[in-house]
């Protein structure tokens, strides 16, 4: 499939957008476009974060001949020597942190206790952000390891404000939901709903919501909670006042600054790094059940394997949902992925395939949606139980009963 880019774009997000996707759909650079790319890397036009992910994405991909010019921004053989293109990228970056990109860069795992030790620099404020972008493109091309996800996580959770480390409040279960923090940008969601409909069910639930790292950028679960006048959780000890209607909405930026600040690397670096699965995973409230989304079939296995390790008693992972949310599809099957924990300690794997039965000739299509509007679609809900959108009420409801279903049948709460 050819790639179509922006050519007002910045070069070296063009440059990203080809040879950084992954295993199978990196191309290779046009000549023009790799004479703009060495010419916006000398006038310093690019930043460190984009470099590091840029040559990370062609180093995996293999460099061509068309462009071997990009050298002219460094020195003459560098491209046909990749440990010292990684040197000359990385140069102010730790000496084990150059040291992990070789590994990388000659294709072997991190251990998780190699992976901790980089997610430490990785969430510092340490010189080096052109070695985090190398770090989280090279990642994301040959996909992450499990223990590479469990050290990762580990590190994110040191990182956490004090007030989102002290023990949940005693009361009901607690079920942590986890949508995309890029959003959508063709429907409208459902997530407060959801949240509604199972505290309803006797369960507290909390989101997590964060800025919008993009690729989408027209609107995620925050800015709508924003529209919908929910405030950000300030610590874990919000979970002793009285549930709010939609449930509690934990910010990142809230939890965590050096994970917020990843968010304007990650704009940088264009593609989607570890962080847009890892983050999902972060469990302040070391809640009972979390609900999550998958929508790339290799990724939902990983997931599951990713929330067991990261002490989640109960996982729902939600597979072919509506532009990669937990929302189902009403004119295609949705499979749960279902895991619970044994008193041995060991978890019990299922799957549930929920046929949905439509109402509607074709799926909800909305160019550019905007919060507001979605604000106003929930709050016409919880006044009438009709939003007045008919594909949004039929999400609304195949959703909360499917999940109904999965709950009731494989947990011992409901």
């Amino acid at each position: 499939m050819a790639i179509v880019l922006d050519p007002n774009e910045a070069a070296i997000n063009r440059g990203i957008k080809t040879v950084g996707i992954g295993k199978k759909g990196s191309k290779s650079l046009t000549s023009q476009l790799a004479l703009e790319i060495v010419e916006d890397l000398k006038s310093g036009k690019v930043s460190d974060a984009a470099r590091g992910a840029f040559f990370a994405g062609l180093t995996a991909k293999g460099i061509e001949p068309q462009e071997e010019i990009l050298e002219q921004a460094f020195f003459p053989g560098v491209l046909k020597e990749p440990a010292q293109l990684l040197k000359a990228v990385t140069a102010d970056a730790p000496e084990f942190v150059q040291w992990v990109c070789i590994q990388l860069l000659q294709g072997h795992s991190l251990d998780s206790h190699t992976a901790y030790d980089l997610g430490k620099f990785l969430f510092s404020d340490e010189p080096g952000d052109a070695a985090r972008g190398w770090i989280a493109s090279f990642l994301r091309v040959r996909y992450e390891s499990d223990d590479e996800y469990e050290g990762l996580l580990q590190a994110i959770d040191d990182t956490l404000d004090d007030n989102f480390k002290s023990p949940a409040p005693k009361g009901d279960p607690i079920i942590q939901i986890a949508e995309p923090f890029d959003g959508v940008d063709h429907s409208y969601m459902i997530t407060p709903l959801i949240g509604r409909a199972l505290q309803l069910q006797g369960y507290r639930v909390a989101h997590q919501v964060g800025r919008n790292s993009g690729p989408k950028l027209d609107m995620n679960l925050w800015d709508i909670a924003q529209a919908l006048g929910q405030k950000p959780a300030a610590g874990n000890s919000d979970l002793a006042s009285d549930k709010p209607a939609f449930g509690w909405f934990f910010q990142q930026s809230m939890m965590s600054k050096a994970l917020d600040r990843w968010v304007d690397i990650r704009r940088q670096i264009i593609k989607r790094p570890f962080l847009a699965t890892i983050e999902r995973f972060v469990n302040p409230l070391k809640a009972d059940i979390l609900i999550a989304s998958a929508f790339h079939p290799p990724y939902g296995e990983k997931m599951m394997t990713i929330s067991e390790r990261a002490g989640f008693k109960g996982i729902i992972i939600v597979r072919n949902g509506i532009e990669g949310t937990i929302a189902f599809p009403l004119l295609r099957e949705v499979k749960l992925l279902i895991s619970v924990r044994q008193n041995d300690g060991s978890f019990k794997r299922d799957e549930l395939i929920i046929e949905n039965s439509p109402g509607v000739d074709v799926e909800e299509m909305i160019e550019g949606p905007k919060a507001s509007d979605n604000a106003n679609l929930i709050q016409n809900y919880v006044k009438m139980g009709l939003s007045g959108n008919v594909h949004f009420d039929l999400r609304v409801k195949s959703t909360c009963e499917g999940l109904k279903q999965a709950i009731c049948s494989h947990f011992k709460h409901a």
